[in-house]
């Protein structure tokens, strides 16, 4: 629950609340009469996220404090008021320990001391099921070196006390569009991540549910079949019989429909925000290579977190580590350069959204 207590402190503290921190996943705070109002609260608020008794439920607290949020995301433009500068590094150290290329090889070119904008989107998600799971993820992008950051709260964290508002910085809004797609793709792959143990249980409550009701019907249907074979002088009641296996075969079949729709996971994320951040890094340019084709790329390593921005992946947006270059060189993650299960050949999922042989997309 740490990204929901974060988020609601930085919230709170926007609308000129006193936040008192006490636990990772719990804070007090004095809300102005405005903000208390607004939240059905007294002036004095304390959440509790964490798990056992007497915890706060996070649905329902975002719910309530999404009503301090405009009705359409903001984007806001930020930066450190004395960035530093990004030190020298042993930029071939620096990617022998931290950019993984599963089948492929790098040539390190040149590195020097840079700054890039970053952008860390914020999205809400809720997860329905049989039961209901709700949540803040962000995700940190930087487009100039197309990589991402992985654990990007880290990065907030490190800087969210000394950023100050950046509001004469030209907006592009074309280049946040653009980012979308990526970003959100990033924060499904993060929801999934972060929700495996709920699909994990919904998988096992399928399973059971399904065996259970499979071996019911294979009883009715046995029974009918004896009833057939009983019958079979008399061709008026067999082909009853027979139309009462049709009829149950149908049931059974919608009876598993059900337990798909009633145990399947709904994930819905939806933006919130959108922070701009100009930072310092030391651009690593290399050239990525696989046989006879190679790509010449710039890399980031953020001076702030002191680590590699990692590439991200041109298919799904999540972080591609290890990194999987196709024959075009797209940056890949693993499950978009996945094999095909029909004929085992692994494809791109950019240059082509199906396996030649037909068998998977």
């Amino acid at each position: 629950m740490m990204e929901i207590t974060g988020w609601a402190k930085d919230l709170l503290v926007s609308r000129d609340a006193l936040v008192e921190g006490q636990e990772d996943d719990s804070f007090r705070a004095l809300l102005p009469h405005e903000v208390a109002q607004a939240l059905g609260a007294s002036e004095w608020l304390s959440l509790h996220f964490g798990a056992g008794p007497g915890a706060d439920d996070p649905g329902e607290w975002l719910e309530r404090l999404g009503q301090l949020l405009p009705p359409e995301p903001r984007i806001v433009n930020a930066r450190l008021p004395h960035p530093p500068t990004a030190p020298r590094i042993d930029a071939t150290a620096v990617l022998d320990r931290e950019l993984a290329i599963q089948n492929g090889i790098y040539r390190f070119v040149e590195d020097y001391s840079a700054s890039t904008v970053y952008y860390l989107f914020f999205f809400h998600y809720t997860v329905d099921s049989d039961e209901r799971s709700t949540g803040v993820v962000n995700i940190c992008l930087n487009p100039d070196a197309r990589s991402a950051v992985p654990q990007s709260g880290n990065l907030l964290r490190s800087i969210e006390a000394e950023l100050e508002p950046a509001p004469g910085l030209e907006m592009d809004n074309k280049k946040i569009a653009a980012l979308y797609r990526t970003a959100v793709g990033a924060a499904r792959s993060e929801v999934r991540k972060l929700i495996a143990g709920i699909e994990d249980s919904a998988n096992r409550r399928m399973a059971r549910d399904t065996e259970r009701i499979r071996s019911y019907y294979r009883s009715l249907l046995a029974q009918i079949e004896k009833r057939i074979v009983k019958r079979a002088a008399d061709a008026e009641a067999a082909e009853k019989e027979r139309g009462r296996a049709q009829a149950t075969e149908l049931d059974r079949t919608a009876k598993l429909e059900d337990l798909i729709r009633k145990h399947s996971l709904r994930i819905q994320v939806s933006l919130m925000d959108v922070l701009t951040v100009t930072l310092p890094v030391r651009t690593i340019s290399v050239r990525l290579i696989r046989k006879k084709e190679e790509r010449l790329t710039n890399l980031h390593w953020n001076a702030m977190l002191r680590k590699l921005d990692l590439p991200w992946c041109e298919n799904c947006g999540d972080v591609a580590r290890p990194l999987f270059l196709c024959e075009t060189m797209h940056c890949l993650c693993k499950a978009c350069f996945g094999t095909c299960p029909k004929c085992g050949r692994a494809f791109c999922r950019v240059c082509q959204p199906r396996c030649k042989c037909g068998g998977s997309s």
